[in-house]
């Protein structure tokens, strides 16, 4: 079993197992979080996750076994307004999604920062580089700890 703070619905777990997914509320009970996930704007589930100190990338249905050195994941703004967002693994495309991020009126009343809206921005953010990677892998267990 995998547990993932849901970026996309506060307050819920997205717990992944051999039959798939499910969405736990966090008040039903604490649980040790091994990464964060979160939704696409399609409903595509992605996120990362550590699990014996290993960085593992999830899409959909797929897991990918990975290090800080070998994934490389971008989000761009394209010339017609939406994002790419893709993730590389040795060399290899394992996501690919161009979407149209949601924009909230409280990014442009309260200067609110984007990733606050955009799960994939967020995801991008924490893989933007290895130094990044290697904070969140040093974070998980210090996570659970309070």
């Amino acid at each position: 079993m995998i547990v993932l703070d849901n970026y996309s619905q506060r307050e819920t777990y997205i717990i992944i197992d051999s039959t798939g997914y499910s969405i736990v509320e966090k008040q039903k009970g604490k649980l040790a979080e091994q990464g964060e996930g979160g939704f696409s704007e399609d409903g595509q589930l992605l996120g990362i996750y550590v699990e014996a100190d290993k960085l593992f990338f999830i899409h959909n249905d797929k897991k990918y076994k990975t290090n800080p050195d070998n994934i490389i994941c971008s989000n761009t703004n394209t010339d017609s307004g939406k994002r790419h967002f893709q993730v590389e693994i040795s060399n290899q495309v394992v996501c690919d999604i161009t979407y149209k991020p949601y924009i909230s009126p409280l990014l442009l009343a309260f200067d609110e920062d984007e990733a606050e809206f955009d799960f994939l921005l967020y995801l991008s953010n924490l893989l933007r580089d290895k130094d990044s990677i290697l904070k969140f892998i040093k974070a998980i267990p210090e996570i659970n700890k309070l």
